[in-house]
């Protein structure tokens, strides 16, 4: 989920949160808080993409990623124990497959640039915080969500764990300043 970041041409927030959008309308997913992201991955993906895989690693061979996604948009492959945990409903795990899907939209044929140690880069410009920005968006769509809202009634509506649940209310009553 969050290994090495490369450059990428620039993405403003609400531009991935369109994207995000325009995923779940295809899905015809508008109306519906909660996302199936693991039956996407797993059943529906194929459909739209010819020639698309989803499949189960083992962490060894993903090098300890938890998932990892083909940079020409071949495949997603979910550590087993994440795949598990995300059937189960994990929210950690399925935010991890969001943010993977997230870089199947995102960043799939596209130039990437690796950074070097020292390189100061903006976050909009890199893949890691594009694919996270992604995965909020999309599992907690902004339109289903009130300043009112607790963590916890984020967590129960969206399926999403603490961390991601707070980082996005906090984000968004930033936004509605």
């Amino acid at each position: 989920m969050s290994g090495p970041s490369f450059i990428v041409p620039p993405l403003s927030w609400d531009d991935i949160g369109i994207r995000a959008n325009r995923i779940r309308s295809l899905f015809k997913l508008d109306d519906a808080p909660y996302l199936p992201i693991m039956d996407i991955l797993e059943q529906v993906l194929g459909r739209y993409l010819e020639g698309f895989e989803f499949l189960i690693g083992d962490r060894t061979e993903m090098d300890g990623a938890e998932g990892y996604t083909c940079p020409s948009g071949t495949f997603i492959m979910l550590d087993n124990d994440v795949y598990i945990e995300g059937c189960k409903g994990n929210g950690r795990a399925r935010f991890t497959a969001a943010h993977e899907l997230g870089h199947l939209v995102l960043h799939t044929n596209i130039k990437l640039a690796r950074i070097t140690e020292h390189t100061d880069v903006k976050a909009y410009r890199l893949t890691e915080p594009q694919a996270n920005q992604f995965a909020a968006e999309i599992l907690m769509p902004r339109r289903h969500i009130k300043r009112s809202d607790t963590e916890s009634e984020i967590m129960d509506r969206f399926g999403v764990s603490y961390e991601a649940a707070d980082n996005r209310l906090r984000y968004i009553r930033k936004k509605q300043k």
